[in-house]
């Protein structure tokens, strides 16, 4: 019997290491065991079998690092109303549109110090062409077929005065290209950018209706029709000028060249009638 009791008092003594684990222990490991397990669900939870670039994880972090003024088919004419502007169309996963980012955000932060747009008429824009049915719906109404596309100028009727952009992509190239472009100009809905002359011109054209302008621009076109053969008709005689010059010219260099070859005749010959 004092054996037995030996034994369980020895048991007693020295319990198993899952017996020695209190509740305070389980408490202080179990944050860490919960986070574990979070951080493989969120793992597990988005995954997703899009290539790197392409799942929605990056898309959202390429939209979230932009700068520039969001612009969709919701918002456009209401932001835009009255302004020059300076629009990329880009798409998250497109590599130039990539490399031309941070000089885009460079240039957006530039325009929304007010020292650099002091008459807040300056917008610098983004489009994103994947974002649907807002962004897509935008890309589609200008027609825009390539990635990146830029747009550019006065924003007025929708954007119907925008022309591409097509030089380099830096910080620099845009700065000095929207100081340069990003201007006021004579248009219908410009009246006050014009001069004297243009904006009477402009007057006159508004108050035209269909079609007296569809008449005006076959007028129009008729004159540089007519201009164009005119020159064509003066570079022709200009270039029977030349060629008759050019004859001329072809004559008397034969000519002299002759008279020089038989002077150097007549005096090879002297020589040798001396010797």
């Amino acid at each position: 019997q004092s054996i037995v009791n030996y034994s369980m008092k020895k048991q007693r003594s020295y319990p198993n290491p899952l017996q020695r684990m209190t509740c305070n222990t389980f408490l202080n490991l179990f944050p860490p065991l919960l986070l574990i397990f979070a951080a493989i669900l969120h793992d597990v939870l988005s995954f997703t079998n899009e290539p790197p670039g392409r799942d929605p994880i990056s898309i959202d972090k390429v939209r979230g690092a932009e700068r520039a003024v969001s612009l969709t088919s919701d918002n456009f004419d209401e932001l835009t109303k009255g302004k020059l502007v300076f629009i990329k169309f880009y798409s998250p996963h497109c590599p130039h549109c990539k490399e031309m980012a941070s000089a885009w955000n460079e240039l957006a932060d530039y325009y929304q110090q007010s020292d650099n747009n002091k008459n807040e008429d300056i917008l610098i824009g983004s489009i994103d062409c994947t974002k649907s049915p807002s962004g897509k719906a935008l890309c589609g109404r200008f027609k825009i077929m390539g990635l990146p596309t830029i747009l550019y100028g006065d924003a007025n009727f929708g954007g119907v005065y925008l022309e591409e952009y097509r030089g380099d992509k830096s910080f620099t190239d845009f700065k000095q290209f929207a100081s340069q472009t990003l201007v006021p100009k004579c248009n219908p809905g410009s009246l006050d950018a014009c001069a004297a002359d243009e904006r009477v011109e402009m007057e006159s054209y508004i108050a035209m209706g269909y079609h007296e302008l569809d008449a005006k621009i076959k007028q129009v076109k008729q004159r540089e029709i007519d201009t164009k053969a005119f020159y064509a008709d003066q570079f022709g005689k200009l270039q029977d000028r030349y060629n008759e010059q050019l004859a001329e010219k072809t004559s008397y260099v034969s000519r002299v060249n002759d008279d020089v070859r038989m002077i150097k005749e007549v005096i090879a010959l002297k020589v040798k009638a001396d010797t």
